[in-house]
């Protein structure tokens, strides 16, 4: 007919034209029209006649009868004018004559509501029927498969009558509706049976089977007339089984208290069953037991089911469950503030009869100003994790660190603290070395990598198997491994730094303090042997001091280091030959005056205690930006001390290394030959 008939705006009984397509595009939208007539039949239309959804506001079968039967009259008007015509009467008593299309109404007529039935149908049945193809042994995807089956049956049984053009043969309409409540049924029942079964079966076989056999009894029982009321046999049980969901959630959670997978399955189930099923029960069902017509959004609210086998599907198929624990936290919230806005909207709409505009001004008011702090404060309750500060976390990995360097002991100290930081109930050592922390078994086990390349960390069953480990649990090993890694480098380094400064001091002692107290020791008791002591001491305070790099006077080095020489040759017996060669524009800073000092000292102790030697050379000489000390001697040369390599020549060596010097031994025919070459500081 192309004609889409409603009540006028404000008005509960005057029926007016919507639409007017096609064969009734003559008609003027806004005319009201009183009755429908043809040249058998004339029925007065009443607003009774325009109820799309019956199951939830006929009080009782009786009228749901009468219901029927007007409609069967409206059909067979319609259906005699297929060859002839039927006429449309409005209030002033104009006759609009409809002669419907012969060929029946054409798919473009069809409202997006019956479109969007059919399509949630379709898809939940895909949905279900894919996932019993994964888990066909499952006794939970059997009955995930039922309620596809029940979903597809249902809303296409409901796509058919609510989006009819006015009349609808009255023995079609009652059997639409029927396999439209034999669905919803079914679709609830399923859903209570998957429960006992879904995430761990807390129910025998029979008991499922009990429940679906229940919700088939009753339908059987209001077919055959048992009940009166047409809402209560046709909402009571479908309502009772949605609450009994929530029950049995609350049992599968406890029981799941300590299988985090189990319960991170029913979470998805708990996330889609909350935002699908119970948003249509609230703003469908519920409303209509109060006799609030909720029809014009019923074939849009059936979308929401498909949340609801998304859901289960990804909670059966354990989809990503180490993350979902964040995602329907934040959704429950969410969905909270939506359910508030809506329900204080209805409030005011219908109970205190408010204004369109004034209600949702006055909603959103209450919910900016109660909803979202409550909000705010329970999203944090509910995700603050109770964490260490972090300096007893720095603490408890320094204790870590301060086991012996890749101990067994330390490995067990870091295993131990990441079963404490993650409440672990299982910590298993791993026979292969682990590259990068990651979750294995569907958030189970978190694996960690062992520290200094020993092998890896198992850890299972997060808070004391309360939860599965998330991402954020490796981005937090990551961190406390890294933190680690930092605090034993460090210690390393520290190591190593008291490790150097120790032979700098064991060096210096050897090269400059020893000799001197060599010297004095081969001194009787004389002014000059209490002078050799006392430069000792304080040699050995600046040896301890370390005293800050500083431009010395050169030449006053020279003049020291010459007399020094000179007293300690001749104490031994030895005759020393001085020489400088253009050394005038030389400059040295401390560092380098300390470490020539170091070596001439060294150098010269040597030849006393091993040369055997009766004359020796040092001559100091400025070359290319380096200063090249030559010290030679006419004793029984190098090959002994070469052959041991003391630590007079690793001392020298590695001060010459510290300043980019060299040192070289060449070949002589008689005594032996050491040539230093120090580079010269650059002038300021």
């Amino acid at each position: 007919m192309g004609l889409r008939l409603g009540l006028a705006e404000g008005s509960e009984s005057q029926i007016v034209v919507v639409t007017a397509k096609g064969p009734s595009q003559h008609i003027p939208v806004g005319t009201e029209v009183v009755a429908l007539k043809s040249m058998k039949h004339r029925i007065e239309l009443e607003p009774f006649d325009l109820i799309t959804e019956p199951d939830g506001l006929m009080k009782d079968f009786a009228e749901y009868g009468r219901f029927l039967l007007r409609q069967n009259e409206i059909a067979q008007i319609k259906s005699y004018g297929q060859n002839n015509s039927f006429d449309l009467i409005a209030a002033d008593g104009t006759v609009y004559p409809i002669k419907p299309d012969a060929e029946g109404r054409p798919l473009s007529s069809l409202p997006p509501d019956f479109w969007v039935q059919v399509v949630v149908g379709f898809l939940a049945w895909m949905v279900s029927a894919s996932v019993f193809i994964f888990r066909p042994r499952q006794q939970n995807a059997r009955y995930l498969l039922l309620s596809g089956a029940a979903t597809l049956v249902f809303t296409t049984a409901a796509a058919c009558y609510t989006t009819r053009e006015l009349g609808f043969d009255g023995e079609t309409f009652r059997w639409a509706c029927d396999i439209n409540f034999l669905g919803g049924s079914l679709f609830a029942a399923s859903f209570v049976a998957l429960l006992l079964y879904y995430p761990r079966k807390i129910a025998p076989r029979w008991v499922g089977i009990a429940v679906v056999s229940l919700f088939v009894l009753w339908f059987v029982l209001q077919q055959l007339g048992f009940f009166e009321s047409m809402v209560f046999a046709r909402r009571f049980l479908v309502m009772l089984g949605v609450l009994a969901t929530f029950i049995l959630a609350g049992v599968q959670w406890f029981v799941t208290r300590k299988e985090p997978l189990a319960r991170a399955s029913l979470q998805w189930f708990l996330l889609s069953w909350l935002l699908g099923t119970s948003l249509f029960a609230v703003f469908i069902l519920l409303p209509q037991m109060f006799g609030i017509d909720t029809s014009s959004i019923q074939g849009y609210a059936f979308s929401l089911f498909l949340l609801v086998y998304g859901g289960l599907a990804f909670g059966i198929l354990r989809f990503r469950l180490f993350e979902i624990g964040d995602w329907w936290r934040g959704i429950l919230t969410w969905t909270g503030a939506v359910l508030l806005l809506v329900l204080l909207d209805l409030l005011f709409l219908y109970g205190l009869k408010l204004s369109t505009g004034a209600s949702l001004s006055l909603s959103l008011l209450i919910s900016g100003l109660l909803w979202l702090p409550f909000r705010a404060w329970l999203w944090k309750m509910i995700t603050r994790r109770k964490k260490e500060g972090f300096r007893a976390h720095f603490d408890k990995l320094m204790a870590i660190a301060a086991n012996p360097h890749g101990s067994t002991a330390q490995q067990e100290a870091w295993q131990n603290h990441l079963q404490q930081e993650f409440s672990a109930l299982e910590v298993t050592a791993l026979t292969d070395e682990v590259n990068e922390a990651g979750l294995d078994r569907n958030g189970l086990d978190l694996l960690v990598p062992g520290i200094l390349g020993q092998a890896g960390i198992r850890l299972s069953h997060a808070s004391e198997g309360r939860r599965l480990f998330h991402p954020r649990d490796i981005a937090e090993t990551r961190e406390m491994r890294s933190m680690l890694n930092h605090i034993l480098d460090s210690l390393d380094s520290y190591k190593k730094g008291i490790l150097q400064e120790r032979k700098r001091i064991a060096r210096d002692v050897h090269d400059n303090t020893m000799g001197n107290l060599l010297s004095a020791l081969h001194q009787g008791e004389t002014d000059s042997k209490d002078e050799k002591i006392r430069n000792s001491i304080r040699e050995l305070r600046q040896i301890i001091n370390d005293q800050p790099v500083e431009r010395g006077d050169f030449t006053s080095f020279l003049a020291t280091m010459e007399n020094e020489c000179r007293q300690r040759a001749e104490t031994g017996g030895l005759a020393l030959e001085w020489k400088e060669i253009g050394l005038a524009e030389i400059e040295l800073d401390r560092t380098a005056m300390h470490a020539m000092s170091s070596i001439l000292r060294e150098a010269l102790t040597n030849i006393l205690k091993h040369a055997e030697a009766t004359r020796a050379s040092i001559e100091l000489r400025g070359r290319e930006q380096h200063l090249e000390a030559v010290i030679s001697d006419n004793g029984k040369g190098l090959p002994p001390i070469q052959g041991n390599s003391g630590n007079g020549l690793k001392n020298m060596e590695s001060r010459l290394a510290e300043l980019g010097g060299e040192l070289s031994l060449p070949e002589s025919e008689k005594g032996a030959v050491i040539i230093v070459s120090l580079p010269l500081a650059e002038r300021s």
